[in-house]
């Protein structure tokens, strides 16, 4: 693996631990600042060295961008998928980090499996904005 692609890997599963153990947390839990300070730190990472150029995609322009692929097994039975090569860098560590040992196909990962993920990711979003505006409001 490409010391680049090792680097944005690391990042993506400490950012994905970090949003896992946020995501049972309230708003103003004293356990979150120091996962808000990681979040913090990796966002940081992402702007001074950014991996992958579709950092910055919004979420519809990247569901328009990775389309869904059907293929057929070999017991005959269809499959919709995402293939591997279609998500760009660095959603597709960010997707991988997020599915580690989910169920998925050589070529790729179960169409719906992508399409929770970004559903989850704008609720998580949400989840970290709120746990921010806490801790700045906070402080005034």
């Amino acid at each position: 693996m490409d010391s680049d692609l090792k680097a944005l890997w690391l990042r993506e599963r400490n950012r994905r631990e970090a949003l896992w153990d946020l995501e049972v947390l309230q708003s103003g839990a004293a356990e979150a600042k120091a996962l808000l300070a990681t979040l913090a730190e990796i966002d940081r990472q992402d702007l001074e060295n950014p991996i992958g150029l579709s950092g910055a995609m919004s979420l519809d322009e990247l569901r328009e961008a990775v389309p869904e692929t059907r293929i057929e097994g070999t017991d005959g039975h269809s499959f919709v998928i995402v293939l591997d090569q279609h998500i760009p860098q660095p959603w597709h560590a960010r997707f991988e980090a997020a599915s580690m040992l989910s169920t998925r196909l050589p070529q790729g990962s179960y169409a719906s499996d992508w399409r929770r993920f970004l559903r989850l990711w704008v609720r998580e979003m949400a989840h970290l904005k709120a746990h921010r505006e806490w801790f700045e409001n906070d402080r005034v």
